[in-house]
């Protein structure tokens, strides 16, 4: 059903993603669907089980939430709402023949029923969050925004997909953890459920690397994220002021880090990254953070380049795609510049360009990196430590 040699035209359009710099976003999307997603009737449910290949678990509910699993549910939902629209938006696009959507007619059937799966199935992973949020709070759900991605191309959307799934593998690894901490015994469904959905991100994030020619499987043991990381980085591909009530996930929304270069070395000698922040950074009492795989976070000083006054050159507008050498890499880390950011003050610095050390010899870091400049507060053991001690981030890099 899936013969590698008649998916080598889609490999090949990939493949010209990795060493490209587009900055041309894709249009405005925003809901409802068709179906009436994201609140679709009983019928348009039932229709949605034969798309997706199965139903909703019939297990009990949990017998409780407290407030913390509430806004772990809250995020889910939040997420998984982008998730749809993205999907949603790249079938509409292949079907309808846009420039730079076209795929070879022996795979175009593949490629498009595949991504039909995924989409619905992640319609179920919202309409499930959403169903528990309803249920814990006595009739409030969260609503979708208005949204605008970083392609142009199918080559670049299957690239921003990986990032934008193995971003939500490391929140639902996130969200596990502090469920388990905070429910203790009455997690148990919700573990199961979590895990149920983890496994399929997985497949998904599997199916988008063997698309670019890379292993299906990024690393050993998947980098995870925090809900305060995957929540800033949504921020850069939803429209401002077109969420009716993000403010009900009560958590801090960080401001924006820019990767706008990678240097690397050979296979025993890391390289060093460029990072903008849209305010002032000080090198003495902050440093940058990496956060990849089963690893204790990474942390290393950086240099300051240079700084942008307000009302200058705004550096920390780059773009959404940054080549570098020796290796594929992918960077998904837009930013935008605001007039202070945690480290400076109003109407001073607009922007601050800094460099740091790329410890990836060393730690031999593959699939997805994080990187935040965080206060030095001491001594960071979880992806929850730099989140917590974040100024600016994160910014992602995809590494193969």
């Amino acid at each position: 059903m899936r013969p590698t040699q008649s998916l080598s035209p889609v490999l090949a359009a990939v493949a010209v993603l990795l060493v490209g710099n587009q900055q041309v976003r894709a249009e405005p999307f925003s809901f409802p669907l068709a179906n009436g997603f994201p609140f679709p009737n009983q019928t348009a449910l039932e229709e949605l089980f034969t798309r997706a290949g199965g139903n909703f678990t019939n297990a009990p509910l949990a017998p409780r939430f407290d407030d913390d699993s509430l806004t772990s549910w809250k995020l889910q939902a939040f997420n998984e709402f982008m998730e749809v629209a993205f999907f949603t938006q790249l079938i509409a696009n292949i079907t309808n023949g846009v420039a730079g959507y076209e795929i070879d007619s022996s795979t175009r059937e593949y490629v498009l029923t595949s991504l039909e799966t995924i989409q619905a199935q992640e319609e179920m992973h919202a309409y499930n969050a959403n169903d528990a949020v309803r249920y814990f709070t006595n009739g409030s759900h969260m609503f979708p925004c208005t949204y605008q991605f970083p392609v142009s191309t199918f080559a670049e959307a299957v690239d921003f997909a990986q990032t934008l799934t193995d971003m939500y593998i490391g929140l639902l690894a996130n969200i596990q953890q502090r469920t388990a901490l905070h429910l203790g015994s009455d997690s148990n469904s919700i573990i199961y459920v979590l895990a149920q959905a983890l496994g399929q991100e997985g497949q998904q994030s599997g199916w988008f690397r063997s698309l670019r020619r890379i292993p299906p499987s990024a690393e050993p043991f998947l980098t995870t994220s925090t809900r305060e990381f995957a929540l800033g980085w949504m921020q850069h591909w939803i429209v401002p002021g077109s969420c009716p009530n993000m403010d009900a996930i009560p958590l801090r929304i960080l401001p924006p880090l820019t990767i706008t270069a990678v240097s690397i070395g050979d296979a025993s000698h890391s390289g060093n990254v460029t990072l903008v922040a849209p305010g002032a950074l000080d090198p003495d009492s902050q440093s940058v953070a990496f956060v990849n795989g089963a690893l204790v976070p990474t942390v290393v000083p950086f240099k300051v380049r240079q700084t942008s006054p307000c009302g200058g050159d705004d550096r920390a507008a780059a773009t959404d795609r940054v080549t570098t050498t020796q290796h594929d890499q992918t960077v998904l880390a837009s930013g935008r510049a605001t007039s202070a950011g945690p480290g400076g003050s109003e109407g001073c610095i607009a922007s601050t360009e800094i460099t740091a050390d790329m410890p990836y010899a060393h730690n031999v870091m593959h699939g997805l990196v994080l990187m935040a400049v965080v206060e030095n507060s001491g001594e960071f053991i979880t992806a929850q430590d730099v989140a917590d001690a974040t100024l600016y981030g994160p910014a992602l890099l995809e590494w193969s």
